[in-house]
């Protein structure tokens, strides 16, 4: 009698650890996904606040151009590439949206991951040369205008854009992204 009471507590117990696994499992796997999807926010909030700073600049440039003298060139200059890396930054938002780990597969997801890592590399590339092709435009096209002072700030300028530029790429980009590869990572490993 006691030992058929001893094996069904026994049986009783397997079945509540059973319970609890599953249950710490699909815990372990939320959480999992949380911290994935709050990389990928990240990332989708850099980019919306890429969008407000160039829409602000879109908006007061005419408003510097009414109290210094700008050249014709520059202002095309700006109305073309600043719409341009808005229409990019929303881009990289709808791009970003298409991560979704309910309607997606882990293969899918990881096809993203590395076309996403694909392209922070050609950004990482090709943003210097747009930078400095834009600041030798401005220096080109205004160089009448500029003081010694001005140049030493344009100098400046380009130093600190650079190094804004890496540290949001470091911090913000390439962080969320190796976040978001490890998150893929341990739900295959829980699968």
């Amino acid at each position: 009698m006691e030992l058929e009471e001893l094996k069904n507590q026994w049986n009783l117990l397997s079945e509540q650890l059973k319970k609890n696994e599953i249950v710490n499992h699909a815990v372990i796997k939320r959480m999992i996904e949380k911290r994935t999807l709050s990389a990928r926010d990240r990332l989708i909030g850099a980019n919306a606040i890429a969008v407000f700073i160039l829409a602000g600049m879109l908006i007061l440039f005419p408003l510097a151009a009414a109290r210094v003298t700008i050249r014709q060139e520059l202002l095309w200059i700006f109305y073309i590439v600043f719409p341009l890396l808005i229409l990019y930054s929303f881009w990289n938002i709808h791009i970003l949206y298409k991560f979704n780990l309910a309607t997606r597969t882990l293969l899918e997801l990881h096809r993203w991951i590395l076309a996403y890592k694909r392209r922070l590399r050609i950004e990482i590339w090709c943003t210097p040369f747009l930078v400095i092709g834009l600041f030798s435009s401005v220096f080109l096209i205004h160089h009448h205008y500029r003081s010694t002072l001005m140049v030493v700030f344009d100098i400046l300028m380009l130093v600190v854009s650079v190094m804004a530029g890496y540290i949001c790429y470091r911090y913000i980009d390439k962080r969320s992204v190796d976040e978001i590869e490890q998150g893929m990572k341990d739900l295959q490993d829980l699968e």
